[in-house]
């Protein structure tokens, strides 16, 4: 059962987990741009924040269903659509506009409301570690795509506004969940290597 626990390609998890919060992220993308440049605080704030939550429902029930035999499935994924939904919660009421100004903060959030949820007392540090790491990367590539280094203005004169903002959002999307899967998948793995360790008292 130790064994079997340990048999999942991690890499594949990630990437499929990926596409799946690129998708539910077309959503969400398309509500901040319906909301943007609007004066009405409530609109962005429940653009921002629902668009989030489709997308983690979506993504992280692809996660915990490609993990269901490792992690009970509900389980995992009311722990991970909660810790996006309050994760994101705070930093949309206390900032507007706050997903291109200040990615780490809302990040670090959603990794420490997931450690708490799954109520691991080991091997947690990875998954926050991770959900931050993927969402600090994001933060640069929205300073790098909202500079004028000349990548940023070929996509922007090639593609079009809209269109270069839906890609950059899609790869963004797909960054945040590869490293949610990554964190849930090496935390996982710790796991199951700490219970099959003999030395260990469990």
């Amino acid at each position: 059962m130790q064994e079997h626990s340990q048999k999942f390609n991690l890499p594949v998890v990630a990437v499929l987990t990926g596409l799946a919060f690129a998708t539910g992220g077309l959503f969400k993308t398309l509500l901040e741009l319906y909301s943007f440049g609007s004066e009405n605080f409530s609109l962005t704030f429940i653009a921002i924040w629902f668009g989030f939550l489709v997308q983690s429902a979506i993504g992280m029930a692809v996660l915990a269903f490609l993990l269901r035999r490792h992690y009970p499935f509900y389980k995992l994924w009311l722990a991970g659509t909660s810790a996006f939904a309050l994760g994101i919660l705070f930093p949309a009421l206390l900032l507007n506009q706050f997903l291109y100004a200040l990615l780490f903060f809302p990040g670090l959030l959603v990794g420490m409301f997931f450690r708490l949820f799954l109520n691991r007392q080991s091997e947690r540090e990875i998954l926050l570690f991770m959900i931050t790491l993927g969402f600090l990367i994001c933060q640069i590539m929205v300073s790098i795509f909202q500079s004028d280094i000349p990548g940023s203005n070929w996509f922007r004169e090639h593609l079009g506004p809209s269109s270069a903002a839906f890609f950059w959002h899609m790869v963004i999307d797909a960054i945040i969940g590869f490293f949610v899967a990554l964190g849930v998948g090496l935390m996982l793995r710790g796991r199951s290597q700490e219970s099959s360790d003999p030395a260990h008292p469990g």
